[in-house]
C-alpha cells in the first residue's frame, strides 16, 4: 500500500524544503542548491512509479524516506 502525498509533503517541510502550491491537486517542492523541482499529487494512495520517482529524488536530496510499516514502527517504539 502506496503513501499518500500529504506524508512526502510533510516529510519535505520537515526538512526544510520549500514547499508551494502547484496547480490542482498537487504541490511543488523545491529542491535545495539548484536541485529543481517535484510535483507531487494530494492523492490519498500514490502509485508506485510515482512513489518511486519521489524516493529516488528525494534521494538524491539526502532525504531518508522511511520504507517501515505503521504496525513495525508501532512494535518497534513499544519495545
Amino acid at each position: 500500500m502506496g503513501k499518500s502525498g500529504m506524508y512526502y509533503k510533510k516529510l519535505a517541510e520537515k526538512n526544510g524544503l520549500v514547499v508551494k502550491n502547484g496547480r490542482g491537486d498537487h504541490v511543488r517542492i523545491y529542491g535545495a542548491a539548484g536541485r529543481g523541482y517535484m510535483m507531487i499529487p494530494m492523492h490519498k494512495e500514490l502509485a508506485t512509479g510515482t512513489e518511486n520517482v519521489i524516493k529516488k529524488w528525494f534521494k538524491a536530496l539526502g532525504i531518508l524516506v522511511v520504507l517501515l510499516s505503521p504496525l513495525v514502527c508501532l512494535v518497534m517504539s513499544v519495545g
